[in-house]
């Protein structure tokens, strides 16, 4: 817009647009008068004007052109000039965002390299405080070890001396005990030799009733010769009575053997001993039966 209106007030002052008057004529208008005009002259000073127009156009066209790109120039030129400051500015500002940069790099080296001699002072610092713990623990772990060795020794000391009494008083009575044992064992063994023979004796005799009571109750088969004999297994219960009666060793007379189990039924309840030790031996007896003669 800026361009057109200048344009326009060049090409507006430039324009002559002043009536050329001829040198000589009269400010006033002459009368007209009849003058005769050549038609060639006519055409020619019109093709003449014309062509004066037309240059005159050509001219204003250029001089408009020319104008113009003046124009052009001057706004290439303001926006070079324009595109200079502002890449100007830009260098300016990245050069200071540079300069905020590398000072904030150098205080942030400055810093790390402060934290770095702190951090490693306080490193030394520490190590040289733990060692010194360290080395202060080790003494009063080592006079603490010392201590307990020495209070160990002598609780170890006291330990044996009185484990040597205890296991010395231990074997005297360890040995009075086996002794007495020995004598116990040697009296309970005197006593279960005699209970043993009194036992034995008892059974036997008490086998005897009960051959002798089977041998009253016994009714002789006919046909028996009296030199048979079998052997009966008797079960009894503690009061003598019989729940089973069975030959385990025949006679080869079966009618014999028959009548020898009818016997021991026949017999019960049969005599047995008040001693329940000696009873034990009479819950499954066994005995020879014979006439005449009784035998174990």
């Amino acid at each position: 817009m800026l361009v057109h209106a200048a344009l326009l007030a060049v090409l507006v002052v430039s324009l002559d647009w002043t009536p050329e008057i001829k040198p000589g004529a009269a400010q006033k208008r002459a009368p007209v008068q009849a003058i005769a005009v050549d038609a060639s002259k006519l055409d020619s000073e019109l093709q003449r004007q014309k062509q004066l127009e037309e240059q005159k156009q050509r001219e204003a066209q250029q001089k408009l052109e020319r104008i113009e790109k003046q124009a052009q120039e001057a706004e290439r030129k303001r926006q070079q000039e324009e595109q200079r400051l502002i890449k100007l500015k830009q260098e300016k500002t990245q050069a200071e965002q540079k300069r905020k940069e590398e000072e904030v790099r150098k205080k942030a080296e400055a810093e790390q390299k402060r934290k770095q001699e702190e951090a490693r002072k306080q490193a030394e610092a520490e190590q040289k405080r733990k060692a010194e713990e360290a080395r202060k623990q080790a003494e009063a772990e080592q006079k603490r070890k010392e201590e307990e060795a020495r209070k160990k020794a002598e609780a170890e000391q006291k330990r044996k001396e009185e484990e040597a009494r205890k296991k010395a008083e231990a074997e005297r009575k360890r040995q009075a005990e086996q002794e007495l044992q020995a004598r116990l064992a040697a009296e309970q063994e005197r006593e279960a030799a005699q209970r043993q023979s009194a036992m034995q004796q008892m059974v036997n005799e008490y086998v005897l009733y009960i051959r002798d009571k089977v041998q009253r109750s016994w009714i002789q088969p006919p046909g028996s010769g009296a030199d048979l004999s079998c052997t009966v297994e008797v079960r009894l219960i503690p009061s003598g009575e019989v729940i089973d009666a069975q030959i385990v060793r025949s006679s080869g007379n079966a009618a014999f053997d028959r009548s020898v189990e009818a016997a021991v039924f026949k017999a019960s309840p049969l005599p047995v001993p008040t001693d329940p030790d000696v009873m034990e031996r009479f819950r499954s007896l066994r005995f020879e039966f014979k006439p005449g003669s009784p035998s174990t």
